[in-house]
């Protein structure tokens, strides 16, 4: 697993693992196992960054042992949309890059505008190479921070009832 953390916990397991089903279907996942300690999901892959950060884990594994409550992931959506975010732009800039070459030499044959083209592209290319991992770093922090929400929220649930 990519994440893996715990909590002290002394409650009702029962409770704490409802509201865990309950918040995780509600966006997409899917039981795959249960037991009175522990659940299994798989999630449904995330697709974008406005959907709930919790999709970011493509599977969660939450188990009530004794004193503590953990929480284990596997942040398959956080990978896809990494190797998006860095991998998609500078491709369409390459690519983009290539189209123009290609048009503006049969419009105005061999000349200067070459270096025009190879600067916007490579200029583009160097803004996504800083932006991507950025945004990257970012899709990963929300998603930790909605696993560790997820589990704190399941402690104080559990502890009350």
């Amino acid at each position: 697993m990519d994440y893996t953390t715990s909590l002290p916990f002394g409650g009702s397991n029962e409770a704490a693992l409802r509201l865990a089903e309950s918040a995780l279907t509600g966006v997409g996942f899917q039981i795959t196992r249960r037991t009175a300690r522990s659940v299994e999901m798989a999630g449904p892959g995330m697709n974008n960054n406005r959907q709930s950060p919790l999709v970011g884990a493509s599977q969660i594994h939450l188990e009530c042992k004794p004193g503590e409550l953990t929480l284990e992931a596997n942040l398959g959506g956080v990978k896809r949309m990494t190797r998006f975010v860095t991998l998609f732009p500078i491709g369409l800039v390459l690519c983009l890059g290539v189209v123009l070459s290609v048009v503006f030499g049969f419009l105005f044959g061999p000349g200067t505008w070459i270096t025009a083209v190879a600067g916007a592209g490579g200029a583009n290319a160097a803004v996504w190479l800083l932006l991507g991992p950025l945004i990257a770093r970012g899709i990963r922090g929300r998603t930790i921070k909605a696993l560790d929400s997820l589990l704190a929220n399941m402690v104080a649930v559990g502890t009350n009832a």
